[in-house]
């Protein structure tokens, strides 16, 4: 991969990104919010220092300096909900006992279910059909609620208060996890993370999400070309990222992109929709247990359905993805980041499964296809770039990183196809210029 990133370099494929200066002004509209610089921002700074915690309020340039020498972690504080009192946990290990339970019930009704008429079977299979998909309907109905900055809606069963407890947990593990291989704030890689990703922030204050989380910033010395994000604001980057973006635009897409996933709270509904279906599927592997006769056969056909339902959640997580792919084109576009290179960064990831020959195929996978997200992100970037003129961006450069990607592209694809097909492309391009040779003599 490191002689790919060479190749990237020496194809001009690398394009450093000029920051916003501190105080540049973008129109104030409903898209655009006003950046100033940080040293007139007064925010509460709470450092994290073992189990102790500080708030400090930050007035000028000298105090952020000396606080960020610390190895530290630096978080911001902004509004968070109220916690509710029952941990949301308990739904976890109700779910299993609700199976065996359904279990249990079906395989008692077996000897009724048998000695039932035909025509009896018939009506009672119909109304218990009936019945399930209306209370799934009135259910969906009664926890439907809409999407932060999309507009579109879904259906919710977990409250945030519940799923920051969640989170909360996770993330509480993650830091033990990790706790030797977090780097101190001292890092130069805080200075270009957290610069993009206030960026981002500052640039997108109209949406209400972005002010209330807690944005956190932690970078993991982990060799996977990795970054995601927590509703509760933590960002985890790890340093092998670093590896495959070149510049500071290509880190927004792939923070915004993350961003974007904490922002309209994807994890809530994802969780909300495989509860929706636990109960569809309680309901079905009762009536499997009920209508067939033989346990060994039971217990084949529930196990068949438990793994083909899998299958069903993997368009709706793509569909998610998609989602935070737009929406983080659309936080890096009001952020002022070349969006282009967006494109850009999803092309690396094609070559680099390419190369690693690692590709699957799409209906397989909880996120779209690279190939899938490039087309989708170039088809999103006339419209965005739009939008970078509402906030009156700088134009962007007529010369276009996504054209030298590709030659890059084009170029590994070749030496794939010809490592698979045993040929070498070198001695083809000597047998394909000596007939000219031979002309010109």
């Amino acid at each position: 991969m490191s002689s790919l990133l060479r190749l990237c370099q020496h194809t001009n494929c690398y394009f450093g990104s000029k920051f916003i200066p501190s105080g540049f002004i973008l129109k104030k509209s409903s898209a655009c919010v006003r950046r100033r610089p940080l040293t007139q921002r007064l925010s509460n700074i709470t450092i994290r220092n073992n189990r102790h915690v500080i708030p400090i309020t930050l007035c000028n340039q000298q105090l952020i300096n000396s606080i960020r020498s610390e190895k530290n972690t630096i978080c911001r504080n902004f509004h968070l909900t109220r916690r509710l009192g029952v941990h949301p946990l308990v739904w976890m290990f109700v779910k299993p006992i609700t199976k065996l339970s359904a279990l249990l019930f079906g395989r008692r009704l077996r000897l009724h279910w048998k000695e039932l008429p035909h025509q009896n079977k018939i009506v009672i299979l119909s109304t218990l059909l009936g019945a399930t998909v209306l209370m799934l309907t009135l259910y969906t109905m009664a926890h439907t609620e809409t999407v932060p900055i999309t507009g579109r809606k879904r259906f919710i069963f977990i409250t945030h208060d519940q799923m920051i407890k969640i989170v909360e947990k996770e993330v509480e593990n993650i830091l033990e996890s990790y706790k030797d291989r977090i780097l101190p704030t001292t890092h130069e890689l805080y200075k270009i993370v957290i610069k993009v990703a206030e960026r981002l922030c500052l640039s997108n204050l109209d949406v209400q999400q972005m002010k209330d989380i807690q944005w956190k910033v932690f970078i993991i010395e982990e060799d996977d070309f990795n970054a995601h994000v927590y509703p509760t604001g933590e960002i985890f980057v790890n340093t092998g990222l670093f590896k495959l973006v070149t510049n500071s635009d290509q880190l927004a897409a792939i923070l915004g992109h993350e961003m974007a996933h904490a922002l309209l709270s994807h994890a809530a509904e994802q969780l909300s929709y495989a509860q929706k279906w636990d109960f569809f599927v309680i309901i079905i592997m009762a009536a499997i247990w009920m209508i067939i006769p033989s346990d060994g056969i039971a217990s084949i056909t529930s196990w068949f359905m438990n793994r083909v339902i899998k299958y069903f959640d993997l368009p709706f997580s793509r569909e998610l993805e998609k989602e935070a792919d737009k929406v983080g084109l659309q936080l890096a576009a009001k952020a002022c980041f070349d969006i282009r290179e967006a494109s850009v960064v999803w092309t690396l990831m094609q070559v680099k499964d390419t190369v690693d020959g690692t590709s699957i195929p799409e209906f397989m996978s909880t996120h779209p296809s690279n190939e899938t997200r490039v087309e989708l992100i170039d088809f999103l970037i006339p419209k965005m770039t739009e939008l970078r003129d509402k906030c009156n961006c700088p134009r962007l450069t007529s010369k276009d990183p996504r054209v030298a990607m590709q030659h890059v592209k084009r170029f590994v694809d070749d030496q794939v196809i010809a490592k698979q097909a045993g040929q070498n492309l070198s001695k083809v391009h000597l047998v394909n210029q000596k007939p000219a040779v031979q002309r010109q003599a």
